[in-house]
This record gives structure tokens, C-alpha cells and sequence, in this order.
């Protein structure tokens, strides 16, 4: 059965996974900026990586964290 405690939990992680995304990826663009100040002509292993990590960031925020919210939630107020 679905609990609303869970629910809630669940939307609270929505939000703060979407939060976290944004953060995470201006983090992450900031140090592919930062690399190409100092050589532009150079990639670095983040501008190559960069698919991967977004991936990867959208996958554990997005998705992991609501998860989270909702288990906390449900185990708080069966």
C-alpha cells in the first residue's frame, strides 16, 4: 500500500533532487570553463567525460533521491 508520508517523502526528494542536479551541473560546468581558460585548445578529462557524468548526475538526483524520500517517508508513518 502506498502511504502519503511516503508520498510526500517522495516529492520532497523531487524537489531537492532537482536542486541538486542544477548544483551539480553548473559545478561541472564551471570546471570545463575553468579548463578552457587555460588552454582552449586542450580538452580535459570533465569536457570528455561529459555525457557520462550528466548520466550519471541525472540517474543518483533524479531518481535516487525521490526513492530515498520515499522510503524515509514510509518507514517514518506506516
Amino acid at each position: 500500500m502506498i502511504s502519503i508520508a511516503g508520498l510526500i517523502g517522495g516529492v520532497m526528494g523531487i524537489y531537492l533532487g532537482w536542486l541538486n542536479y542544477r548544483l551539480l551541473l553548473g559545478f561541472m560546468e564551471a570546471a570545463i570553463n575553468k579548463g578552457k581558460e587555460r588552454n582552449p585548445a586542450e580538452k580535459g578529462w570533465v569536457e570528455l567525460a561529459e555525457p557520462t557524468i550528466r548520466k550519471v548526475i541525472f540517474t543518483l538526483t533524479i531518481i535516487g533521491i525521490p526513492i530515498i524520500g520515499y522510503l524515509a517517508g514510509a518507514s517514518i508513518a506506516p
